[in-house]
């Protein structure tokens, strides 16, 4: 039954109230236990009680037990990778080092003290095949995982490594905390309840480089004074692997850059860097190219509101409604006049039923045919106001020379980074665009 649950609340309204109401029969083997009997009861309360005292009791002494570890400086879970866990000569568990994983912790602290990027370092031990921090555990039998995790070094994984104080030999522990027996969930804790221990272990880097390292990330992830707001945030995307795209700050300039190729090296992704002013100018190029569109047409626009054949074509779909509501009117009459004609004897059971039928069938086509019409005259409508409240939008930013967050967020569906730095700019309204231009290719025509 401590299977079930040792909670003896939750247990108890299992067993005695879910179970009996669903119709079902719980049987426990191992404490000789089946609901069916009557006396079965009274066994559920004190068996549930007992489970929930023990759970409680081994969950205090556990808890008891790691803080004790805690304090004292125990490892007590997975050390930092460049470390394993051992018994000394008091069969205490300490922390030393494993050189296979302590050679490329050194490396990557070398690398970064020189200035190299993150993503560079990533790249090239990605190229040297070098275990991943969570490869590595799993190779030595450290951790299982059903699932391997973090088979690639990415830009993530150096920062968390160069930033872990335990490879200068301090030791910080209690960083978060659970307690199940007084159901407190795992959360983060104060720093002012952290254990930390100076001198721990062996430290792979000095304290030299290890602050020099810090100094050098400081320097290059300090925001810029004027820092660029993306205006294309949330719209653009790499168009080699279908990344997203953030800008980085570069030597010379800020590009947008995919977060793949960062996070992986520039094997990993075809797309090349490209300047932000770059992207700016080519969607402000296409938008205005698409207001030019619009301005070179507005006399046809404005003719085209007062044309006289597109008032016939819109007089088309209604006289085509009027006709068919028109002749259906007339087929209801003939059809209601059938049954007189009928009792009359001027028309036979044969006959009036075949004309019955025949008029019924022609006024639901007409009916059809009608509501047709109705809908093509709508969206006719609908695509000329849409095409008016577009030009109205656009002729508000003719002349505009920079591109705003507005026009990006009226014009802009989507922009994609290829391979060679090509740009695909995919604009809103690109079906009335194309609407627009089939009412003037109809209005050249006619």
């Amino acid at each position: 039954m401590s299977r079930l649950g040792r909670d003896y609340i939750e247990t108890g309204n299992l067993v005695e109230r879910v179970f009996p109401m669903m119709n079902i029969r719980f049987v426990a083997i191992t404490d000789n236990y089946d609901s069916s009997k009557k006396d079965a009861d009274l066994m559920v309360a004190v068996t549930n009680i007992a489970n929930d005292l023990y759970a409680k009791d081994i969950s205090k002494k556990i808890s008891s037990s790691k803080q004790e570890a805690m304090e004292k400086g125990i490892p007590t879970g997975n050390v930092a990778y460049g470390y394993k866990v051992v018994f000394n000569e008091n069969k205490v568990k300490v922390m030393v080092e494993d050189k296979e994983a302590a050679d490329v912790v050194r490396w990557i602290f070398n690398e970064a003290e020189k200035g190299t990027l993150h993503s560079v370092i990533a790249a090239e031990l990605n190229a040297k095949h070098i275990l991943t921090p969570a490869q590595y555990k799993v190779r030595h039998n450290i951790e299982k995982l059903e699932k391997l995790r973090g088979v690639k070094w990415t830009v993530d994984t150096i920062s968390r490594i160069l930033k872990n104080e335990v490879y200068i030999g301090r030791y910080v522990t209690g960083k978060d905390r659970v307690c199940l027996y007084r159901h407190e969930k795992r959360h983060t804790t104060n720093k002012d309840e952290w254990y930390v221990f100076e001198n721990h272990h062996i430290a792979l880097i000095a304290k030299e480089q290890f602050y020099a390292v810090q100094k050098n990330k400081r320097k290059v992830i300090k925001p810029a004074k004027n820092q660029t707001v993306n205006m294309l945030k949330g719209k653009i995307i790499c168009g080699c692997c279908g990344s997203s795209i953030h800008i980085h700050p570069e030597k010379h300039a800020k590009v947008y850059l995919c977060t793949h190729r960062k996070r992986y090296g520039k094997d990993s992704c075809n797309c090349l860097p490209v300047k932000v002013d770059d992207v700016y100018a080519a969607v402000l190029a296409v938008i205005k190219e698409q207001i030019q569109v619009f301005v070179d047409r507005e006399m046809i626009l404005k003719e085209h509101h007062n044309d006289s054949r597109v008032i016939r074509q819109e007089q088309v779909y209604t006289e085509a409604v009027n006709k068919c509501v028109k002749e259906m009117d007339r087929l209801m009459e003939l059809k209601s006049g059938l049954y007189a004609d009928y009792t009359e004897e001027l028309l036979d059971e044969k006959e009036y039923l075949q004309l019955n039928r025949e008029y019924s069938q022609r006024i639901e086509k007409l009916k059809i045919q009608a509501d047709e019409y109705r809908q093509a005259a709508s969206q006719y409508e609908s695509a000329e106001k849409t095409v008016a409240q577009l030009k109205a939008e656009m002729l508000r930013f003719k002349g505009k020379r920079k591109l705003t967050q507005e026009m990006v967020d009226l014009f802009v569906a989507q922009v994609r980074i290829y391979e060679n730095k090509n740009l695909e700019i995919v604009l809103n309204y690109e079906d009335e665009l194309k609407k627009f231009a089939e009412l003037n290719m109809e209005r050249e025509a006619g």
